[in-house]
């Protein structure tokens, strides 16, 4: 899978989960996510994930999971550098 298959699909898990919730709530949602990520992980960053400008750490996946109390992301979007194509289609 491509470091860009792996953004859209963060992306859509992401935002599909925050369709969920009441519009007043997101708010809520990304401080508690922020704090519980730590340090590096601002409100920008967060904002960059629901927009599919980059991917999101496996343990910050972990976190947002462990605050939604659901299921966010399939297990298969758990990734180590070893799942990322990086040759950017270069054989």
């Amino acid at each position: 899978m491509t470091t860009q298959q792996i953004k859209e699909i963060d992306s859509k898990c992401l935002n599909d989960y925050l369709a969920t919730l009441p519009h007043t709530d997101h708010r809520f949602f990304v401080t508690a996510v922020v704090r519980a990520c730590g340090e590096g992980i601002k409100r920008k960053t967060f904002y960059n994930w629901k927009a599919g400008c980059c991917c999101i750490p496996s343990f910050c996946k972990k976190e947002i999971e462990r605050i939604a109390g659901c299921v966010v992301f399939p297990k298969e979007l758990y990734v180590t550098d070893r799942d990322v194509d990086t040759s950017c289609g270069k054989a």
